[in-house]
């Protein structure tokens, strides 16, 4: 795979994209541009695929590039450099190369794929895979954003579709607390730990989870939790174990997960706290 970075091809290609004809017969629904997320580590890598339902042959596809030819991200590949995107951060069909399209001083971004040579270019009824980029942190446009797609037969034309989010599912989450009793309410800190199950997700089977609320049955004093972090993975914390009256206290603890598609789902487990000694 070969990798070129953007900034010193930007103006022979802002000069080739002003050069062809802006418009296209072909409907933007001849061209799909599908993408799925995934979480690798800390990082998140979108995967794209084009399918060629056109009756031209496609020989550029930019993602991230949007009506009146704006560029649309602002995540950039992770690990860029001088040297331009690392082998590690992205993807190309064979025959094609990829860089990244920015002016200078610009927030924004494109990535761009290019066939190398005419036999390699996505001819009508074919489909285009192995495209992928990986950043340090999700940006949506690359989800949701558009596609330029270049055509090169004849006078090359070229049309903008959007960029269809694939998965659509949220992850199903289970989870389980140690303990989820405690007994007898002696008014002291236990420690709980949380552990989950994640099934179901079509593809991101790392999702991030995050410890969102605590909450109870009976009013809470403002030390009764200890150790908590919300709105982070926080699988340990402390809960005293305190009761008022007679009846048990019931402590809900929720979670979140959330694939790199966006797609969000919440799970809630419970600690009951058991009659006085």
């Amino acid at each position: 795979m070969n990798n070129f970075f953007a900034i010193p091809l930007f103006c022979s290609i802002t000069l080739l994209f002003a050069s062809i004809n802006s418009s296209s017969a072909e409907p933007a629904a001849a061209v799909k541009v599908g993408v799925v997320a995934e979480h690798i580590g800390s990082k998140i890598m979108y995967s794209y695929h084009v399918i060629n339902n056109s009756s031209q042959t496609i020989s550029a596809i930019a993602i991230g590039r949007g009506d009146g030819e704006v560029n649309e991200l602002t995540e950039r590949p992770s690990g860029l450099s001088a040297k331009g995107i690392p082998q590690s951060s992205a993807s190309s069909p064979t025959a094609w190369h990829v860089n990244m399209v920015m002016p200078p001083d610009s927030p924004t971004h494109s990535i761009t794929w290019e066939a190398t040579n005419s036999a390699a270019r996505l001819a009508t009824e074919q489909t285009l895979n192995n495209m992928s980029v990986t950043v340090n942190k999700g940006d949506i446009l690359y989800l949701t954003g558009h596609a330029l797609i270049t055509f090169a037969d004849g006078n090359p034309t070229k049309i903008i579709v959007p960029i269809e989010r694939l998965d659509t599912s949220p992850p199903k989450l289970s989870v389980a607390l140690i303990p989820n009793s405690l007994t007898p309410a002696h008014d002291k800190f236990v420690a709980i730990n949380a552990s989950f199950s994640i099934k179901s997700d079509n593809h991101d089977h790392f999702p991030t989870i995050k410890l969102e609320s605590i909450t109870a049955n009976q009013p809470l004093g403002a030390d009764d939790i200890r150790d908590a972090s919300f709105g982070l993975d926080d699988r340990y914390f402390k809960l005293r174990a305190e009761q008022q009256g007679q009846a048990e206290r019931v402590y809900k603890i929720s979670y979140s997960a959330t694939d790199a598609s966006g797609n969000k789902t919440m799970a809630e487990a419970a600690v009951t706290v058991g009659h006085k000694p």
